[in-house]
């Protein structure tokens, strides 16, 4: 299975350090944030409450 791209925790907080606290976040193609699952010690997974095909359905609908 091919990972997705990688981002630290570092640069995710360096990239919204300038935003303020209230300041809300979007995901393209129709996610929605369901939580952060900690999957090793130096691991995160960000998962959405959309299964990948309910994302992909959003994504071709709309990028025609």
């Amino acid at each position: 299975m091919k990972e997705g791209r990688k981002i630290t925790v570092g640069e995710l907080l360096d990239a919204l350090n300038k935003e303020s606290r209230d300041t809300e976040v979007i995901f393209q193609g129709g996610l929605n944030f369901y939580r952060l699952k900690q999957r090793g010690d130096d691991l995160i997974q960000v998962e959405f409450n959309e299964p990948v095909s309910d994302a992909m359905n959003y994504y071709f609908k709309h990028h025609k």
